[in-house]
């Protein structure tokens, strides 16, 4: 977790003192320890079920693919602010069916 410390924080006499070197308008400061906060373990369940169909010299795949089986809602990124600490950014895509079929001759 990180909390943005702006010039206008930094530069009181309490903390730094002074505005930050390099024109830098805020820095990031690190208010946990590092490798103590983990997410939740992601689980997702992918499927295939196919048949293989020939006719003479030619060969016909026909597949179903299930992505998301189980329909998790896992977070894939959260957010690392402070104000906003752990909120999902991003989650895992919802259930998805994809047909498809290959024809070799």
């Amino acid at each position: 977790m990180g909390y943005t410390a702006t010039n206008a924080i930094l530069g009181t006499s309490s903390t730094l003192g002074r505005a930050l070197s390099g024109t830098a308008p805020n820095m990031v400061i690190g208010i946990e320890k590092p490798n103590e906060a983990y997410t939740e373990r992601r689980q997702e369940l992918d499927m295939r079920i196919g048949k293989v169909l020939k006719f003479g010299n030619t060969k016909t795949v026909v597949s179903m693919d299930l992505y998301n089986a189980l329909n998790s809602n896992a977070m894939i990124v959260q957010n690392q602010a402070y104000a906003s600490y752990l909120r999902p950014v991003e989650i895992l895509n919802a259930r998805l069916i994809k047909f498809s079929w290959a024809f070799d001759f």
